[in-house]
């Protein structure tokens, strides 16, 4: 008796993965891409608090999405402003996302290095660990990944998560002017 009840316990049950769930993002059913134009590819890494951050956690928002080394003089350069620019323009909506895809050997940042990086620049958004897999680094035309010319490179992704430009090397004044347009054009 008590094996029958256990046997109908168990297969009354229906399991957790069995259950089909409905993506009902705005995302769902997006191809993703990595030129002007497309939505960008959506990716899960950890920052500087060793906490899980996807790009679509900023659905929204403008990002300005910035791929560096900690090897990188401009890289380095660029990170200092960017307390000073998520300031100026986080009331309207904007956020500066660095993805370190190297440390000072070539290998993937730890959340050690993460948190050095974040401290040293004093910059609060997410400093995330990435990889060399998220970039394309040749103009072959076959996209594999993010474009990338060199380090820093940046992209400005608009509230709807559009890829609205590239930008190879670091200009504060063509950074400040790409999010100004940017931000221009959504607030209009």
């Amino acid at each position: 008796m008590y094996f029958i009840m256990l046997l109908l316990m168990v297969f009354s049950c229906v399991s957790p993965n069995s259950i089909e769930r409905q993506d009902t993002s705005p995302w769902a059913d997006w191809e993703c891409g990595y030129d002007i134009g497309e939505h960008p590819c959506n990716f899960s890494l950890f920052d500087q608090h060793d906490q899980s951050v996807d790009l679509y956690d900023f659905y929204g928002k403008t990002i300005l999405l910035d791929f560096s080394t900690t090897w990188c003089y401009y890289c380095n350069i660029a990170a200092m402003s960017e307390p000073e620019l998520n300031k100026q323009y986080e009331d309207q909506g904007f956020i500066w996302l660095t993805v370190l895809v190297q440390d000072k050997n070539g290998k993937k940042p730890s959340c050690e290095v993460l948190k050095q990086w974040a401290g040293k620049y004093n910059i609060s958004s997410p400093v995330l660990s990435g990889d060399m897999d998220l970039l394309d680094l040749e103009d072959d035309g076959i996209n594999t990944g993010f474009k990338c010319g060199g380090y820093p490179t940046f992209l400005i992704i608009d509230k709807d998560m559009i890829i609205k430009s590239y930008i190879f090397g670091w200009s504060f004044e063509m950074i400040n002017e790409a999010i100004t347009q940017e931000l221009n054009k959504e607030n209009s």
